[in-house]
């Protein structure tokens, strides 16, 4: 083995100074792309995009119909109505339910107390959002008995959700989401040191991936058995439910059909909570390659094919260079499928940034070559490329 390095120290020696050379040069470029304005709808375009949302828009998961978690649409229903579904779905003691929705300010006072019973049950976790540090809840009137964060994760950056955030803190308090208190209400074991970090979401499906109920539905139903001790989440839903085009409440996942470009909002906040919710009763989560692995692999893959085109280079016939694109297509369509088995076995390595390096970096070798013909002028200098 230390023959073999004395013997390619000079291929290694300058694949290591190219990968420096080329990564600093990439990383400037791409410093001057996101400071350029008239490149905004190349950046908007790509922001929001991710190699995942591939492996969802063309096959989500078959999985089994969760019979813990049962959706119930509140529609656009007054509070003397939501009142009489609470007590109608207490009445056959679920485990617990979540109700997703907030009332701001005081109405109409019968229908407020009505409401107010119920939302007083230990049984029912209600909703407050979380704006840029100040909380919006229900009106103290109504006196709720739980109040948790509906915010499903606190990243501005990209519009769609991808992530999740069990905790959030701020300088006086630590807030607990409203899925993790009706998982640990429900009884689920969470590993609460995983959940401090922000957690990928594993999608399961949309709301027909649920047993679900529309407002009459539900409420017109002879016997309402199948929700004992089950986990009911009420929330909108659509008028009709589950309209495509009523967008209340409504977020882009990596569900939505179209994986970039312009679309309506594909997923209600309510069914977010049922992906999320399913997540955690079934301790069933996505592994993410960390930091810095994820760092030394991006090095790494930069580092092989700058050895790759070093020994191109050093042929010099003019044909290598049209085989080394061959190559970086292949290596990207390999890493793209690599990306998707992994995904499918719930780890996530983040390839995006390895063929974004990757490619850039050969690029950019070009540049290299030509600095170190200049150094060469200047000072001794032994190189592979001799």
């Amino acid at each position: 083995m230390i023959k073999w390095f004395k013997r390619h120290s000079l291929l290694l020696k300058d694949a290591f100074f190219s990968t420096i050379f080329c990564l600093i040069i990439t990383f400037i470029l791409a410093g001057i792309v996101v400071n350029l304005s008239f490149l905004n709808p190349f950046k908007e375009a790509f922001k929001d995009f991710s190699f995942t949302d591939i492996y969802y828009s063309e096959k989500i998961q078959e999985t089994t119909l969760p019979k813990d978690i049962i959706l119930i649409n509140i529609e656009d229903r007054n509070r003397f109505e939501l009142g009489l579904l609470l007590e109608s779905v207490l009445a056959e003691n679920p485990k617990v339910i979540g109700l997703d929705a907030i009332f701001r300010n005081p109405k109409d006072s019968i229908g407020d107390a009505y409401l107010s019973a119920q939302l007083q049950n230990p049984k029912v976790v209600s909703a407050l959002n979380i704006e840029r540090n100040e909380i919006i809840r229900t009106h103290s009137s109504l006196k709720p008995a739980n109040e948790n964060f509906i915010n499903i994760s606190f990243d501005l950056k990209s519009k769609v959700v991808r992530t999740f955030e069990s905790f959030h803190k701020s300088d006086s308090r630590i807030d607990t989401s409203f899925t993790v208190q009706i998982a640990s209400k429900f009884g689920a074991e969470l590993p609460m040191k995983k959940l401090n970090q922000s957690q990928f979401i594993k999608y399961s499906g949309k709301y027909n991936s649920f047993i679900h109920f529309g407002f009459d539905e539900f409420m017109l139903m002879q016997d309402k058995q199948l929700i004992k001790d089950k986990i009911i989440l009420l929330g909108y839903l659509g008028v009709p439910l589950g309209d495509s085009f009523d967008v209340e409440d409504k977020f882009f996942t990596p569900l939505n059909e179209k994986t970039s470009g312009k679309s309506l909002p594909d997923m209600f906040g309510v069914v977010i909570h049922a992906n999320i919710l399913k997540m955690l009763i079934e301790n069933d989560y996505l592994s993410k390659t960390p930091t810095f692995i994820a760092l030394m692999i991006d090095f790494l893959s930069v580092f092989l094919f700058m050895i790759f085109s070093l020994k191109l280079e050093k042929r010099g016939e003019i044909y290598n260079r049209t085989f080394k694109w061959f190559v970086l297509f292949t290596y990207t369509a390999f890493l793209l499928y690599l990306h998707l088995l992994f995904y499918s076995k719930d780890i996530y390595i983040n390839v995006f940034n390895i063929i974004a390096l990757t490619g850039i970096s050969a690029n950019m070798f070009i540049f290299y070559v030509h600095f170190l013909k200049f150094i060469k002028s200047k000072i001794p200098w032994k190189s592979y490329l001799d």
